[in-house]
């Protein structure tokens, strides 16, 4: 086990070298790993209102089984990402890497947990449930994206790299045992919170 945990030292370390040496490369390292995600909750509401959208074509799905498809994906990822991604983070309890010796932080980030990455997990549940669902291209958006925020966030000093793997397997598995319940969740969440957006004339 403390083999494991050296290698993850190092290739921290080896990807946390590369900030503050250059502005830009610091600037865009910032963006995807603090700012990028909070943009996910306008792509949601950009295809409630236009789930005809040419990365959604070819999917053969009927603008109220997008809209549904919607409600059930955020459902996943709060579930996912605020309950039981948390409730694993507590349990384990990692520090972050800043009390890491040699470790450097692009921006302060607030001493909680580390394993596993909950923004990892996050991105790898969407991506995964998008190609379950038959959404392939919007689900290659979403991969080349979880690539990039999940190693920007090792560079920035927010998490080992065993943190980011853990949360993409974690984000991976919830996805598929989600999917495999998704008629249970259809009939009892999606259905009745579709039906309520549709009589407040949202959907």
């Amino acid at each position: 086990m403390q083999s494991l945990i050296n290698i993850d030292q190092n290739v921290f370390s080896w990807f946390n070298s590369f900030i503050y040496k250059n502005n830009f490369l610091d600037f865009v390292i910032k963006i995807l790993a603090v700012y990028t995600i909070y943009f996910i909750p306008l792509v949601f509401i950009f295809f409630w209102f236009y789930p005809t959208s040419p990365i959604l074509r070819g999917t053969s799905k009927s603008n109220e089984k997008t809209k549904k498809f919607l409600i059930e994906l955020f459902l996943v990822l709060v579930v996912s990402w605020q309950l039981i991604a948390r409730f694993i983070g507590m349990l384990i309890n990692r520090p972050r890497p800043a009390s890491f010796e040699g470790a450097k932080e692009l921006l302060f980030h607030p001493p909680t947990y580390a394993f596993p990455s909950d923004h990892a997990l996050f991105l790898a549940c969407i991506t995964t449930y998008l190609y379950l669902s038959g959404y392939p291209k919007i689900g290659n958006i979403a991969l080349i994206l979880t690539i990039l925020i999940s190693i920007s966030r090792v560079i920035a000093g927010f998490h080992f790299p065993g943190d980011i793997l853990a949360g993409w397997i974690m984000g991976a598995i919830l996805a598929y045992l989600f999917y495999k319940a998704n008629k249970f969740i259809q009939k009892y969440f999606v259905g009745p919170i579709y039906n309520f957006a549709k009589f407040l004339k949202l959907a």
